[in-house]
Protein backbone atom coordinates (compact mmCIF):
# COMPACT_ATOMS: atom_id res chain seq x y z
CA UNK A 1 0.00 0.00 0.00
CA UNK A 2 1.43 3.31 -0.78
CA UNK A 3 1.97 5.89 2.31
CA UNK A 4 2.46 9.42 3.15
CA UNK A 5 5.48 10.20 4.77
CA UNK A 6 4.40 11.04 8.66
CA UNK A 7 7.25 12.44 10.55
CA UNK A 8 6.71 11.78 14.42
CA UNK A 9 8.84 14.79 15.32
CA UNK A 10 8.73 18.12 12.66
CA UNK A 11 11.84 20.08 13.60
CA UNK A 12 12.54 23.67 12.53
CA UNK A 13 15.66 22.63 9.79
CA UNK A 14 16.74 24.93 7.52
CA UNK A 15 15.53 25.04 4.15
CA UNK A 16 18.03 24.85 1.12
CA UNK A 17 17.67 27.02 -1.31
CA UNK A 18 20.09 28.86 -4.18
CA UNK A 19 22.00 31.65 -2.69
CA UNK A 20 19.55 34.73 -4.91
CA UNK A 21 16.06 33.44 -3.38
CA UNK A 22 17.57 33.00 -0.08
CA UNK A 23 18.64 36.62 -0.10
CA UNK A 24 14.95 37.40 -1.45
CA UNK A 25 13.40 36.13 1.15
CA UNK A 26 15.10 38.20 3.68
CA UNK A 27 17.59 35.13 5.54
CA UNK A 28 20.14 36.53 4.50
CA UNK A 29 19.79 40.36 5.70
CA UNK A 30 22.24 42.00 8.00
CA UNK A 31 20.54 45.01 8.83
CA UNK A 32 20.25 44.54 12.68
CA UNK A 33 22.38 41.07 12.17
CA UNK A 34 26.17 41.38 13.81
CA UNK A 35 28.21 41.55 10.93
CA UNK A 36 30.82 38.82 10.41
CA UNK A 37 34.08 39.33 11.35
CA UNK A 38 35.24 39.32 7.74
CA UNK A 39 38.45 41.72 6.63
CA UNK A 40 37.67 42.59 2.76
CA UNK A 41 40.08 45.67 2.87
CA UNK A 42 42.35 43.91 0.90
CA UNK A 43 39.64 43.76 -1.94
CA UNK A 44 38.44 47.00 -1.25
CA UNK A 45 41.88 48.45 -2.31
CA UNK A 46 42.62 46.61 -5.09
CA UNK A 47 39.28 47.72 -6.54
CA UNK A 48 40.18 51.61 -5.69
CA UNK A 49 43.42 50.63 -7.57
CA UNK A 50 42.58 49.11 -10.70
CA UNK A 51 38.76 49.23 -11.53
CA UNK A 52 38.12 47.10 -13.88
CA UNK A 53 35.48 43.58 -14.34
CA UNK A 54 37.37 41.28 -12.74
CA UNK A 55 38.12 43.31 -9.26
CA UNK A 56 34.38 44.28 -9.57
CA UNK A 57 33.51 40.41 -9.08
CA UNK A 58 35.80 39.86 -6.71
CA UNK A 59 34.51 43.04 -4.65
CA UNK A 60 30.98 41.91 -5.22
CA UNK A 61 31.72 38.19 -4.07
CA UNK A 62 33.37 39.43 -1.05
CA UNK A 63 31.09 41.90 0.43
CA UNK A 64 28.52 39.17 -0.19
CA UNK A 65 30.44 36.89 2.05
CA UNK A 66 31.26 38.91 4.63
CA UNK A 67 27.36 40.40 4.51
CA UNK A 68 28.83 44.00 4.02
CA UNK A 69 26.30 45.38 1.58
CA UNK A 70 26.31 48.78 2.10
CA UNK A 71 29.01 50.54 1.81
CA UNK A 72 30.50 53.15 -1.34
CA UNK A 73 33.34 51.27 -2.99
CA UNK A 74 30.36 48.38 -3.33
CA UNK A 75 27.49 50.72 -4.90
CA UNK A 76 30.48 51.68 -7.30
CA UNK A 77 31.29 48.03 -8.42
CA UNK A 78 27.75 47.33 -9.01
CA UNK A 79 27.32 50.32 -11.31
CA UNK A 80 30.64 49.47 -13.07
CA UNK A 81 28.68 45.82 -13.31
CA UNK A 82 25.83 47.15 -14.94
CA UNK A 83 27.54 49.73 -16.76
CA UNK A 84 29.51 46.60 -18.61
CA UNK A 85 26.51 43.98 -18.59
CA UNK A 86 27.85 42.57 -21.68
CA UNK A 87 31.28 41.94 -20.76
CA UNK A 88 29.63 40.30 -17.04
CA UNK A 89 28.51 36.72 -16.88
CA UNK A 90 24.90 35.97 -16.15
CA UNK A 91 25.83 34.47 -13.00
CA UNK A 92 27.42 37.95 -11.64
CA UNK A 93 24.34 40.11 -12.36
CA UNK A 94 22.32 37.95 -10.55
CA UNK A 95 24.32 38.19 -7.83
CA UNK A 96 24.22 42.34 -7.78
CA UNK A 97 20.37 41.78 -8.18
CA UNK A 98 20.23 39.57 -5.16
CA UNK A 99 22.29 42.26 -3.16
CA UNK A 100 20.20 44.88 -4.24
CA UNK A 101 17.14 43.32 -3.88
CA UNK A 102 18.48 42.60 -0.03
CA UNK A 103 19.43 45.87 0.59
CA UNK A 104 15.26 46.09 0.38
CA UNK A 105 13.99 42.76 0.89
CA UNK A 106 10.54 42.98 2.42
CA UNK A 107 9.55 46.26 0.39
CA UNK A 108 11.03 44.51 -2.67
CA UNK A 109 9.03 41.32 -2.28
CA UNK A 110 5.74 43.15 -1.42
CA UNK A 111 2.66 40.51 -1.47
CA UNK A 112 4.06 38.16 -3.71
CA UNK A 113 4.28 34.88 -1.85
CA UNK A 114 5.63 32.84 -4.28
CA UNK A 115 9.28 33.00 -5.14
CA UNK A 116 10.55 29.75 -7.21
CA UNK A 117 13.43 28.68 -9.62
CA UNK A 118 10.35 28.01 -11.63
CA UNK A 119 6.68 28.41 -11.48
CA UNK A 120 4.59 25.41 -12.97
CA UNK A 121 1.17 24.93 -13.66
CA UNK A 122 0.64 21.51 -15.24
CA UNK A 123 2.52 18.04 -14.33
CA UNK A 124 3.72 18.07 -18.21
CA UNK A 125 5.50 21.21 -17.13
CA UNK A 126 6.80 19.77 -14.21
CA UNK A 127 7.96 16.66 -15.78
CA UNK A 128 10.11 19.06 -18.54
CA UNK A 129 11.53 20.63 -15.61
CA UNK A 130 12.55 18.06 -13.87
CA UNK A 131 13.98 16.17 -16.91
CA UNK A 132 17.35 14.48 -16.23
CA UNK A 133 19.14 16.37 -19.60
CA UNK A 134 18.17 19.29 -18.32
CA UNK A 135 19.16 18.93 -15.16
CA UNK A 136 22.66 17.46 -16.08
CA UNK A 137 23.28 20.51 -18.09
CA UNK A 138 22.53 22.95 -14.93
CA UNK A 139 25.14 20.87 -13.21
CA UNK A 140 27.90 20.84 -15.74
CA UNK A 141 27.19 25.34 -15.68
CA UNK A 142 27.63 24.98 -12.22
CA UNK A 143 31.13 23.02 -12.46
CA UNK A 144 32.24 25.40 -15.23
CA UNK A 145 31.19 28.53 -12.76
CA UNK A 146 33.45 26.35 -9.79
CA UNK A 147 36.48 26.46 -12.12
CA UNK A 148 36.53 30.27 -13.05
CA UNK A 149 35.29 31.40 -9.85
CA UNK A 150 37.61 28.83 -7.35
CA UNK A 151 37.14 31.07 -4.48
CA UNK A 152 33.34 31.61 -4.69
CA UNK A 153 32.02 29.64 -1.88
CA UNK A 154 28.14 30.26 -2.94
CA UNK A 155 28.95 28.82 -6.40
CA UNK A 156 30.35 25.31 -4.68
CA UNK A 157 27.15 25.93 -2.34
CA UNK A 158 25.02 25.19 -5.18
CA UNK A 159 26.95 22.63 -7.14
CA UNK A 160 26.22 20.70 -3.68
CA UNK A 161 23.02 21.32 -4.06
CA UNK A 162 22.83 20.18 -7.48
CA UNK A 163 24.65 16.92 -6.76
CA UNK A 164 22.24 16.38 -3.90
CA UNK A 165 19.06 16.47 -6.06
CA UNK A 166 20.83 13.95 -8.50
CA UNK A 167 22.03 11.77 -5.37
CA UNK A 168 25.24 11.91 -5.95
CA UNK A 169 26.33 12.57 -1.90
CA UNK A 170 30.10 12.46 -2.14
CA UNK A 171 30.58 14.51 -4.41
CA UNK A 172 28.06 17.16 -2.50
CA UNK A 173 29.65 16.79 0.36
CA UNK A 174 32.99 18.02 -1.13
CA UNK A 175 31.27 20.84 -2.97
CA UNK A 176 30.18 21.53 0.71
CA UNK A 177 33.29 21.39 2.70
CA UNK A 178 35.18 23.44 -0.01
CA UNK A 179 32.40 25.97 1.09
CA UNK A 180 33.11 25.44 4.44
CA UNK A 181 36.91 25.98 3.97
CA UNK A 182 36.35 29.45 1.81
CA UNK A 183 33.94 30.77 4.04
CA UNK A 184 33.09 29.10 7.69
CA UNK A 185 31.52 32.06 9.03
CA UNK A 186 28.89 32.66 6.53
CA UNK A 187 25.05 32.09 7.54
CA UNK A 188 24.23 30.94 4.13
CA UNK A 189 26.91 28.36 3.75
CA UNK A 190 26.56 27.43 7.53
CA UNK A 191 22.89 26.84 7.10
CA UNK A 192 23.20 25.21 3.54
CA UNK A 193 25.73 22.54 4.86
CA UNK A 194 23.78 21.87 8.07
CA UNK A 195 20.54 20.87 6.08
CA UNK A 196 22.89 18.55 3.51
CA UNK A 197 24.51 16.78 6.20
CA UNK A 198 21.26 16.16 8.10
CA UNK A 199 19.40 15.33 4.68
CA UNK A 200 22.83 12.85 4.84
CA UNK A 201 22.35 11.67 7.72
CA UNK A 202 25.56 13.24 8.63
CA UNK A 203 24.36 15.00 12.02
CA UNK A 204 27.72 15.18 13.81
CA UNK A 205 29.30 16.42 10.72
CA UNK A 206 25.95 19.26 10.86
CA UNK A 207 27.34 20.18 14.63
CA UNK A 208 30.95 20.33 14.26
CA UNK A 209 30.87 22.79 11.53
CA UNK A 210 28.10 25.17 13.60
CA UNK A 211 30.15 24.49 17.05
CA UNK A 212 33.18 25.69 14.56
CA UNK A 213 31.69 28.97 13.64
CA UNK A 214 32.67 32.11 16.62
CA UNK A 215 29.51 33.40 14.79
CA UNK A 216 27.24 31.20 16.33
CA UNK A 217 26.26 32.58 19.68
CA UNK A 218 25.28 35.60 17.75
CA UNK A 219 23.38 34.58 15.25
CA UNK A 220 19.46 33.27 15.88
CA UNK A 221 19.61 31.90 12.95
CA UNK A 222 22.57 29.41 13.68
CA UNK A 223 21.96 28.23 16.75
CA UNK A 224 18.46 27.80 15.71
CA UNK A 225 19.96 25.22 13.39
CA UNK A 226 21.83 23.70 16.14
CA UNK A 227 19.00 23.19 18.34
CA UNK A 228 17.25 21.06 15.48
CA UNK A 229 19.92 19.05 14.64
CA UNK A 230 20.89 18.21 18.62
CA UNK A 231 17.10 17.88 18.64
CA UNK A 232 17.11 15.12 16.05
CA UNK A 233 20.14 13.10 17.97
CA UNK A 234 17.90 13.29 21.05
CA UNK A 235 20.64 15.36 22.33
CA UNK A 236 20.48 18.73 24.61
CA UNK A 237 21.76 21.42 22.49
CA UNK A 238 23.80 24.05 24.89
CA UNK A 239 22.98 27.12 22.70
CA UNK A 240 19.56 27.21 23.81
CA UNK A 241 20.59 29.69 26.67
CA UNK A 242 22.41 31.63 24.09
CA UNK A 243 19.60 31.59 21.89
CA UNK A 244 17.15 32.52 24.89
CA UNK A 245 19.31 35.55 25.63
CA UNK A 246 19.24 36.89 22.28
CA UNK A 247 15.42 37.12 22.16
CA UNK A 248 15.78 39.01 25.41
CA UNK A 249 18.47 41.37 24.55
CA UNK A 250 15.95 43.52 21.65
CA UNK A 251 18.28 43.53 18.88
CA UNK A 252 16.48 41.31 16.36
CA UNK A 253 13.69 41.45 14.50
CA UNK A 254 10.47 38.97 15.29
CA UNK A 255 11.59 37.91 11.43
CA UNK A 256 14.73 37.32 12.38
CA UNK A 257 14.04 35.05 15.95
CA UNK A 258 11.18 33.60 14.29
CA UNK A 259 13.20 30.43 13.58
CA UNK A 260 14.71 30.20 16.91
CA UNK A 261 11.61 31.12 18.63
CA UNK A 262 9.58 27.90 17.02
CA UNK A 263 12.83 25.83 17.75
CA UNK A 264 12.24 26.44 21.26
CA UNK A 265 8.81 26.23 21.34
CA UNK A 266 8.91 22.70 19.40
CA UNK A 267 11.57 21.70 22.87
CA UNK A 268 9.08 22.75 25.31
CA UNK A 269 5.75 21.24 22.95
CA UNK A 270 7.76 17.51 22.68
CA UNK A 271 8.36 17.78 26.91
CA UNK A 272 4.68 18.45 26.95
CA UNK A 273 4.75 22.34 28.46
CA UNK A 274 1.95 23.59 26.63
CA UNK A 275 1.57 26.96 28.28
CA UNK A 276 5.72 27.57 27.32
CA UNK A 277 5.12 26.22 24.01
CA UNK A 278 2.33 28.38 23.21
CA UNK A 279 3.92 31.22 24.19
CA UNK A 280 7.24 30.40 21.81
CA UNK A 281 4.85 29.76 19.16
CA UNK A 282 2.91 32.64 19.36
CA UNK A 283 5.96 35.15 19.04
CA UNK A 284 7.31 33.01 16.12
CA UNK A 285 4.15 33.64 13.88
CA UNK A 286 4.26 37.70 14.36
CA UNK A 287 6.58 37.52 11.33
CA UNK A 288 6.73 33.64 10.54
CA UNK A 289 9.15 32.40 7.36
CA UNK A 290 7.77 29.13 5.64
CA UNK A 291 9.74 26.99 8.06
CA UNK A 292 7.64 28.40 11.17
CA UNK A 293 4.47 28.75 9.46
CA UNK A 294 4.77 24.44 8.15
CA UNK A 295 5.96 23.73 11.95
CA UNK A 296 3.00 25.88 13.60
CA UNK A 297 0.75 23.66 10.77
CA UNK A 298 2.06 20.57 11.92
CA UNK A 299 1.95 21.23 15.84
CA UNK A 300 -1.71 22.60 14.97
CA UNK A 301 -2.07 19.26 13.99
CA UNK A 302 -0.35 17.00 16.70
CA UNK A 303 -2.22 18.85 19.76
CA UNK A 304 -5.94 20.70 18.77
CA UNK A 305 -5.54 22.87 21.09
CA UNK A 306 -3.52 24.89 19.04
CA UNK A 307 -5.82 26.65 16.67
CA UNK A 308 -4.01 27.57 13.21
CA UNK A 309 -5.06 28.98 10.36
CA UNK A 310 -1.58 29.48 7.35
CA UNK A 311 -3.82 30.83 5.14
CA UNK A 312 -3.84 34.01 7.42
CA UNK A 313 -0.26 34.38 6.99
CA UNK A 314 -0.53 36.30 3.32
CA UNK A 315 3.10 37.70 3.27
CA UNK A 316 4.68 34.47 4.22
CA UNK A 317 7.17 33.40 1.03
CA UNK A 318 6.56 29.77 -0.57
CA UNK A 319 3.98 28.36 1.71
CA UNK A 320 4.05 25.25 -0.08
CA UNK A 321 4.81 22.79 2.93
CA UNK A 322 1.72 24.45 5.30
CA UNK A 323 -0.94 24.76 2.37
CA UNK A 324 -0.05 21.40 1.48
CA UNK A 325 -0.60 19.68 4.60
CA UNK A 326 -4.01 21.88 5.79
CA UNK A 327 -5.45 21.24 1.99
CA UNK A 328 -4.74 17.79 2.41
CA UNK A 329 -6.59 17.47 5.97
CA UNK A 330 -9.31 18.76 4.86
CA UNK A 331 -9.38 16.34 2.24
CA UNK A 332 -8.98 19.31 -1.02
CA UNK A 333 -6.79 16.49 -2.52
CA UNK A 334 -6.25 19.08 -5.92
CA UNK A 335 -4.67 21.89 -4.17
CA UNK A 336 -3.20 19.73 -1.94
CA UNK A 337 -1.44 18.09 -5.10
CA UNK A 338 -0.23 21.16 -6.55
CA UNK A 339 0.89 22.73 -3.07
CA UNK A 340 3.15 19.02 -3.32
CA UNK A 341 4.72 20.10 -6.58
CA UNK A 342 5.59 24.17 -5.51
CA UNK A 343 6.77 22.77 -2.30
CA UNK A 344 9.22 19.73 -4.18
CA UNK A 345 10.34 23.09 -6.42
CA UNK A 346 11.51 25.16 -3.53
CA UNK A 347 13.54 22.42 -2.04
CA UNK A 348 14.10 19.80 -5.00
CA UNK A 349 16.03 17.15 -3.07
CA UNK A 350 13.70 16.59 0.09
CA UNK A 351 11.83 13.63 -0.11
CA UNK A 352 8.09 14.87 1.84
CA UNK A 353 6.66 16.32 -0.60
CA UNK A 354 7.02 13.72 -3.38
CA UNK A 355 5.54 11.00 -1.27
CA UNK A 356 2.76 13.45 0.13
CA UNK A 357 2.27 13.88 -3.20
CA UNK A 358 2.60 10.94 -5.01
CA UNK A 359 -0.04 9.13 -2.62
CA UNK A 360 -2.44 11.74 -3.60
CA UNK A 361 -1.94 11.51 -6.94
CA UNK A 362 -2.12 7.75 -6.98
CA UNK A 363 -4.52 6.57 -4.41
CA UNK A 364 -6.78 9.85 -4.34
CA UNK A 365 -6.99 11.77 -7.33
CA UNK A 366 -6.38 8.49 -9.58
CA UNK A 367 -3.60 9.79 -11.67
CA UNK A 368 -1.42 6.67 -11.56
CA UNK A 369 1.22 8.44 -14.05
CA UNK A 370 1.64 11.37 -11.81
CA UNK A 371 2.41 9.32 -9.02
CA UNK A 372 4.73 7.55 -10.79
CA UNK A 373 6.58 10.25 -12.09
CA UNK A 374 6.97 12.14 -8.89
CA UNK A 375 8.29 8.40 -7.41
CA UNK A 376 10.57 8.57 -10.08
CA UNK A 377 11.69 12.00 -9.27
CA UNK A 378 11.87 11.65 -5.54
CA UNK A 379 14.90 8.26 -6.37
CA UNK A 380 16.76 10.76 -8.22
CA UNK A 381 17.45 12.29 -4.94
CA UNK A 382 16.80 9.21 -2.65
CA UNK A 383 17.97 5.96 -4.65
CA UNK A 384 17.53 3.64 -1.65
CA UNK A 385 14.83 5.31 0.18
CA UNK A 386 12.72 2.37 1.06
CA UNK A 387 9.31 4.32 1.12
CA UNK A 388 9.54 5.98 -2.08
CA UNK A 389 10.52 2.30 -3.60
CA UNK A 390 7.43 0.74 -1.86
CA UNK A 391 5.06 3.43 -2.98
CA UNK A 392 6.61 3.11 -6.68
CA UNK A 393 6.01 -0.24 -6.61
CA UNK A 394 2.44 0.19 -5.68
CA UNK A 395 1.59 2.34 -8.47
CA UNK A 396 3.00 0.43 -10.89
CA UNK A 397 1.32 -2.89 -9.18
CA UNK A 398 -2.59 -1.06 -9.55
CA UNK A 399 -1.60 0.18 -12.96
CA UNK A 400 -1.27 -3.24 -14.12
CA UNK A 401 2.24 -3.18 -14.77
CA UNK A 402 3.84 -6.13 -12.76
CA UNK A 403 6.95 -6.27 -14.99
CA UNK A 404 8.13 -2.58 -13.63
CA UNK A 405 6.92 -2.85 -10.25
CA UNK A 406 9.05 -6.01 -10.21
CA UNK A 407 12.03 -3.98 -11.54
CA UNK A 408 11.76 -1.91 -8.27
CA UNK A 409 11.24 -4.95 -6.27
CA UNK A 410 14.62 -5.81 -7.27
CA UNK A 411 15.87 -2.78 -6.14
CA UNK A 412 13.90 -3.02 -2.55
CA UNK A 413 15.62 -5.81 -1.79
CA UNK A 414 19.32 -4.37 -1.87
CA UNK A 415 17.86 -2.54 1.08
CA UNK A 416 18.14 -3.80 4.89
CA UNK A 417 14.71 -4.19 5.33
CA UNK A 418 14.91 -6.05 9.10
CA UNK A 419 16.40 -2.11 10.02
CA UNK A 420 13.82 -0.08 9.14
CA UNK A 421 10.64 0.95 11.83
CA UNK A 422 7.99 -1.13 12.11
CA UNK A 423 5.74 0.84 10.22
CA UNK A 424 7.80 0.44 7.23
CA UNK A 425 8.23 -3.18 7.18
CA UNK A 426 4.04 -3.13 7.75
CA UNK A 427 3.61 -0.81 4.00
CA UNK A 428 6.31 -3.13 2.55
CA UNK A 429 4.69 -6.35 3.36
CA UNK A 430 1.10 -5.30 2.59
CA UNK A 431 2.54 -3.50 -0.92
CA UNK A 432 4.02 -6.91 -1.67
CA UNK A 433 1.03 -8.44 -0.79
CA UNK A 434 -0.35 -6.76 -3.46
CA UNK A 435 1.98 -7.53 -6.15
CA UNK A 436 1.25 -11.01 -5.22
CA UNK A 437 -1.95 -11.14 -5.34
CA UNK A 438 -2.40 -8.90 -9.18
CA UNK A 439 0.32 -12.06 -9.99
CA UNK A 440 -2.22 -13.90 -9.34
CA UNK A 441 0.00 -15.94 -6.17
CA UNK A 442 -3.07 -15.54 -4.29
CA UNK A 443 -2.05 -17.89 -1.19
CA UNK A 444 1.13 -15.61 -0.65
CA UNK A 445 -0.59 -12.87 -1.08
CA UNK A 446 -3.20 -12.98 0.93
CA UNK A 447 -0.33 -14.12 3.59
CA UNK A 448 1.51 -11.35 3.61
CA UNK A 449 -1.54 -8.96 3.74
CA UNK A 450 -3.18 -10.30 6.77
CA UNK A 451 0.52 -10.61 8.25
CA UNK A 452 0.76 -6.44 7.72
CA UNK A 453 -2.34 -6.01 9.61
CA UNK A 454 -1.33 -8.50 12.30
CA UNK A 455 1.29 -6.06 13.23
CA UNK A 456 -0.70 -3.52 12.68
CA UNK A 457 -2.46 -4.41 15.59
CA UNK A 458 0.55 -5.19 17.46
CA UNK A 459 2.29 -1.97 17.45
CA UNK A 460 -1.41 -0.56 17.59
CA UNK A 461 -1.38 1.67 14.71
CA UNK A 462 -4.98 2.21 13.84
CA UNK A 463 -4.45 4.18 10.48
CA UNK A 464 -1.75 1.64 8.87
CA UNK A 465 -4.59 -1.51 10.33
CA UNK A 466 -7.56 0.22 8.16
CA UNK A 467 -5.40 1.24 5.34
CA UNK A 468 -4.18 -2.30 4.61
CA UNK A 469 -7.51 -3.51 5.41
CA UNK A 470 -8.67 -1.13 3.10
CA UNK A 471 -6.38 -2.13 0.09
CA UNK A 472 -7.06 -5.99 0.93
CA UNK A 473 -10.26 -6.08 0.38
CA UNK A 474 -10.01 -4.25 -3.03
CA UNK A 475 -7.65 -6.56 -3.57
CA UNK A 476 -9.59 -9.75 -2.53
CA UNK A 477 -12.70 -8.16 -5.27
CA UNK A 478 -10.65 -7.59 -7.94
CA UNK A 479 -9.34 -11.15 -7.76
CA UNK A 480 -12.91 -11.97 -6.92
CA UNK A 481 -11.56 -13.77 -3.52
CA UNK A 482 -14.29 -15.35 -1.35
CA UNK A 483 -12.78 -13.49 1.67
CA UNK A 484 -13.63 -10.27 0.37
CA UNK A 485 -17.33 -10.34 2.11
CA UNK A 486 -15.48 -10.90 5.64
CA UNK A 487 -13.26 -7.71 5.19
CA UNK A 488 -15.93 -6.25 3.10
CA UNK A 489 -18.01 -6.04 6.42
CA UNK A 490 -14.90 -4.93 8.18
CA UNK A 491 -14.28 -1.89 5.97
CA UNK A 492 -18.38 -1.07 6.19
CA UNK A 493 -18.48 -0.74 9.93
CA UNK A 494 -14.61 1.50 10.25
CA UNK A 495 -15.02 4.04 12.86
CA UNK A 496 -13.08 6.30 10.57
CA UNK A 497 -12.02 9.75 11.81
CA UNK A 498 -12.73 12.87 10.15
CA UNK A 499 -8.65 13.66 10.56
CA UNK A 500 -8.85 10.82 8.04
CA UNK A 501 -10.70 11.72 5.00
CA UNK A 502 -8.17 9.52 2.93
CA UNK A 503 -9.59 6.34 4.36
CA UNK A 504 -13.20 7.70 3.96
CA UNK A 505 -12.22 8.29 0.33
CA UNK A 506 -10.89 5.03 -0.32
CA UNK A 507 -13.58 2.95 1.30
CA UNK A 508 -15.85 4.95 -0.88
CA UNK A 509 -13.83 3.82 -3.86
CA UNK A 510 -13.99 -0.29 -3.13
CA UNK A 511 -17.76 -0.03 -2.40
CA UNK A 512 -18.47 1.96 -6.05
CA UNK A 513 -15.54 -0.90 -7.20
CA UNK A 514 -18.20 -3.32 -5.88
CA UNK A 515 -21.17 -2.57 -7.25
CA UNK A 516 -19.06 -1.87 -10.79
CA UNK A 517 -18.10 -5.94 -10.00
CA UNK A 518 -21.72 -6.99 -9.29
CA UNK A 519 -23.38 -5.33 -12.20
CA UNK A 520 -20.34 -6.71 -14.32
CA UNK A 521 -21.36 -10.21 -12.96
CA UNK A 522 -24.73 -10.08 -13.18
CA UNK A 523 -24.21 -9.20 -16.70
CA UNK A 524 -21.88 -12.08 -17.23
CA UNK A 525 -24.86 -14.22 -15.58
CA UNK A 526 -27.42 -13.01 -17.70
CA UNK A 527 -25.62 -13.38 -21.09
CA UNK A 528 -25.12 -17.11 -20.12
CA UNK A 529 -27.60 -19.69 -21.64
CA UNK A 530 -30.22 -21.27 -18.28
Amino acid sequence: MAVIYEIKKRRVIPNWRDYRRTLQIGELGNSTTPELNINIDRIVDDWRLDQNIGTAAELVNAAFISEKLNFTELIEAIIYIRDNKTRSSNTLLNLITAIEDNNGTKKAIGTNNLLLEKDVETINEFQAFINNKSLYKIINRTKARSRNETFNPIVWVELARMYTMHGQYKKAEKSIRIALHLAPENRFVLRSATRFFIHSEQFEKALYYLRKSDSMKTDPWLISAHIATSSIMDRFSPMIKEGEKLIKSDKFSPYELTELLSSIGSLEFNDGSFKKAKSYFEKSMIQPNDNTLAQMEWVSKEDYRFQFNPFKFTEVINPFEAYALDYYEKGNWKDAFYNCIKWFLDVPFSKRPVLLGSYIAGSLLKDKNAAILLCEVGLQANPHDPTLLNNIIYDFATSGNIENASKYINQLKEVDIGSLPNESKITIQATLGLVSLRNNEFEIGKQLYELAIDNSIRIRNDYLKNLAIVNYTRELIIANQPEYEKYLKIVENMQLSDNHKDLIELRKDILDLLKKSTITNRQDYSSKPH
